[in-house]
């Protein structure tokens, strides 16, 4: 690793807290707002410099026209001489999903709480027209208190035309949908797609379109159906399936569409499946729904991954005061959790994200058969047969008078 600077910017330099083939991140603190954060940079020349400066600057435009609780929050975007162009933005004291996928250390609950944060971050930026293009378990932040947050939207795109590279490809083959493969145009059903694969990363421990190499996983995307692990139930799959189709008119219209029967379809105990339950009931700004992580004593937190790019990790510790918590039951295909991330209950004054209702109402069919509609129906045969009694009383008597 090259010697860390003193300052970046107007920045203070702390100490590297991840490298990767072409950059550096570094903790720094500001010194006039008296607040740490991660600055990312990228040790580039020529076009690829000017070409990284762009990236971040477009990075800052999205972050400030989202912000939003579950996207990092970029604060400034400059380039240092002798360094090179760099982004400073929110430090993150955590680790990134995909280590905790490596590490397998997330219990079933954990993981969809961490599934429908994304999901709010994801929606946030659709809603704005804003496609990210590269959503994966790396770009996924998972703070100590539970909190996620969706980074790198460096390649982000908006979904006006003139803004559109026609023939480029930018994102990460294994979780890029097919029709991005073929140089087709990133749109939400694509980041859907890739939303899916790293669900399904997160719940099996492996992709879903396996490969000793990007040619391989490539060729089997285009060409092969996924690959589903044994002892995944059918529903699942179903799921699953539906959500990797490869023409994206065949997938899920929503993340809610495909994220609520995934969660139907998993084994949950009642106060979990409550718990999540109340997560989604949440409007994506609502801050009184935040997991609160509890490590298990004497169990650190994982180190950053070599290589790696995020903007924040913290060493290794143990929260003050931690306690062990029993894992929730989980499918036979997925691995013991010793990490709990506790949910609040939900408040009662919270409000519903828009299409909740709908999801809900194709997810559980509400039964037609309830007691008042019986007592409908009791009442009304009462009146009718009361009504045919009548009538009939009434034609008896008419014959009986009848003169013969």
């Amino acid at each position: 690793m090259a010697e860390t600077p003193r300052t970046i910017g107007r920045y203070a330099v702390k100490r590297a807290i991840g490298q990767g083939a072409m950059g550096v991140v570094y903790l720094a603190e500001d010194p006039l707002l008296k607040r740490r954060l991660a600055i990312k940079v990228v040790r580039a020349t020529g076009e690829e410099r000017d070409q990284a400066l762009e990236r971040f600057k477009r990075e800052a435009e999205i972050s400030a026209q989202l912000n939003h609780p579950n996207i990092v929050t970029v604060y400034d975007v400059g380039e240092e001489p002798s360094i090179g162009p760099f982004i400073a933005m929110e430090y993150v004291e955590g680790n990134s999903l995909g280590r905790f996928i490596r590490d397998a250390s997330l219990d079933l609950e954990t993981r969809f709480g961490i599934l429908i944060q994304t999901m709010r971050a994801l929606r946030a930026a659709h809603r704005n027209a804003i496609v990210h293009r590269d959503v994966k378990p790396d770009n996924i932040l998972v703070a100590e208190d539970g909190r996620v947050k969706l980074m790198d939207f460096g390649i982000a795109k908006t979904m006006a035309p003139r803004l559109t590279n026609a023939g480029e490809f930018l994102g990460s083959p294994a979780y890029s949908a097919p029709e991005l493969l073929r140089g087709g145009d990133p749109t939400p059903a694509s980041d859907r797609y890739a939303f899916a694969v790293t669900a399904f990363e997160l719940l099996t421990g492996q992709l879903p379109h396996p490969g000793g190499n990007v040619a391989a996983v490539i060729t089997h995307i285009l060409t092969e159906p996924p690959v589903f692990p044994a002892g995944m139930s059918g529903d699942i799959a179903k799921v699953f399936r539906q959500a990797l189709a490869q023409d994206p008119d065949e997938r899920q219209a929503t993340l809610m569409d495909f994220l609520l029967p995934l969660v139907d379809a998993h084994p949950l105990d009642p106060v979990a499946r409550q718990r999540v339950d109340e997560l989604f009931r949440h409007d994506d700004h609502a801050g009184d729904i935040v997991p609160l992580r509890r490590l298990r004593p004497g169990v650190p937190t994982p180190e950053p991954p070599a290589g790696a790019s995020s903007s924040g990790w913290s060493g290794s510790h143990t929260l003050p005061g931690a306690r062990a918590t029993p894992a929730r039951p989980v499918p036979s295909y997925t691995q013991p959790s010793p990490v709990k991330i506790e949910l609040e209950t939900a408040s009662p004054t919270a409000t519903r994200p828009p299409g909740w209702e709908e999801a809900r109402k194709r997810r559980k069919p509400q039964s037609s058969l309830t007691a008042w509609t019986l007592v409908k129906w009791f009442i009304a045969i009462l009146v009718a047969g009361q009504l045919c009694w009548w009538a009939w009383s009434f034609l008896q008597a008419n014959i009986n008078a009848a003169p013969r």
